[in-house]
């Protein structure tokens, strides 16, 4: 294996395999969680140990000693063009790219269209439509062998809270986050997106057709978009303009009316001048460019609890709480339990009821309501709705 550069990311990608990922993060490898590394353990699955071999990498050499689960394959440069799609169409989009079911948007998602707001529901109703073309390169695909089959260890079964236990679901989450990593593509990757904001009337054909030609200038430079008169297309596509684009790095944006143009490179140098100088630095400074990924708590079956972390882990994907507010947010968002109970008090005559109870008297002629002052304890849980009940013959307590 060449150390320095790609083999150092090759490395980092083997031992990835089978570690943790928070599904809010943004896909990168210094997002993995490191589990239970302090006692040797930092993969979250099992993985054969007992007939572990030398792994041919195309183009970087063989790694040693790696388990027989884990298999290489040739990547291939590709483009692809997604349509123009809404929001929810457009995350689940995404989401199959990754093996993951729903449309909840992924941190990978909202990294590359440039969502900030942290409101899944915000975002979805600000947005008109969003559009990606991208330029692939993919030098090689590591993945797990059948990642259906995997089995969780001990040490993880272990830790899942038996019951609403907010502190330790919260825990559970920060430690070990949300999916088990079983795939990562390595090589460089060239996107521009498109979002447009429901201020924008432009039409779905022309965006797509502005997009399409954007696409093409800057990954074959067979359209030649930055001579065109301005009016002939969005000043949101004019990314050849240094004054309007706002650049960092391997990123830049341009914004105008209604439509942001997001133009990222991952892997390769980002100093390069041109889409073609930039693929020959891919190999030399690859990067991991797309991630696959299994449910922790589809590995969890007959484990008690695991309903509840899996409550707990749809909540947190959902809302994207702060990791350092989750215990708080699933204080309120557990399972209601109501106290007392319905019929756990006794009901039952009172004696000299106007004067064992205090009462609401709401109409002057009108009938008084008498009120319940029997404490009731919730046993240190947040009070998070009130329900009434009336009691007695009258329905008047």
């Amino acid at each position: 294996m060449n150390r320095g550069g790609g083999g150092d990311v090759v490395e980092t990608v083997v031992k990835s395999l089978g570690k943790g990922f928070d599904l809010t993060a943004d896909f990168r490898l210094k997002y993995c969680k490191e589990g239970d590394a302090a006692a040797g353990d930092d993969r979250l699955v099992v993985l054969d140990e007992t007939q572990n071999r030398e792994l041919h990498v195309p183009g970087f050499g063989a790694i040693q000693n790696v388990s027989s689960d884990i298999n290489c394959d040739k990547g291939e440069r590709t483009r692809f063009r997604s349509d123009i799609l809404d929001f929810n169409k457009m995350s689940e989009y995404f989401n199959q790219r990754s093996s993951v079911t729903g449309k909840i948007p992924s941190g990978n998602f909202n990294a590359t269209f440039g969502f900030q707001s942290g409101s899944w529901a915000t975002d979805a109703a600000n947005v008109k439509s969003l559009g990606l073309d991208a330029s692939m390169v993919t030098l090689f695909n590591l993945h797990i062998h059948n990642p259906n089959r995997l089995r969780l260890t001990d040490r993880v079964r272990n830790a899942v809270p038996s019951s609403w236990n907010p502190q330790l679901l919260a825990r559970f989450i920060e430690r070990y986050g949300t999916h088990v990593i079983t795939g990562v593509s390595v090589g460089g990757q060239d996107v521009v997106v498109v979002r447009q904001d429901k201020s924008s009337d432009l039409d779905t054909d022309l965006l797509r057709h502005h997009l399409y030609d954007l696409g093409d200038q800057l990954f074959t430079g067979s359209c030649l978009l930055s001579t065109r008169r301005p009016n002939k297309f969005p000043e949101a596509f004019n990314v050849f303009d240094d004054k309007e684009t706002v650049a960092f790095n391997n990123f830049s944006m341009n914004s105008k009316d209604g439509i942001t143009v997001i133009c990222a490179k991952r892997g390769g140098d980002g100093r390069a001048k041109s889409h073609s100088e930039w693929l020959i630095t891919v190999p030399e400074k690859p990067d991991a460019i797309n991630f696959n990924f299994i449910p922790i708590t589809s590995l969890l079956k007959d484990v008690p609890g695991s309903g509840l972390l899996a409550h707990a882990m749809s909540l947190y994907l959902r809302y994207k709480p702060p990791l350092m507010d989750l215990q708080y947010f699933l204080d309120f968002s557990g399972p209601r339990t109501w106290a007392p109970i319905h019929n756990d008090l006794p009901f039952g005559a009172a004696p000299n009821m106007a004067s064992a109870y205090p009462a609401l008297h709401i109409n002057f002629m009108g009938p008084k309501l008498y009120v319940n002052t029997t404490p009731v304890t919730t046993e240190k849980n947040p009070v998070t709705g009130l329900r009434l009940f009336l009691e007695g013959k009258k329905c008047n307590r």
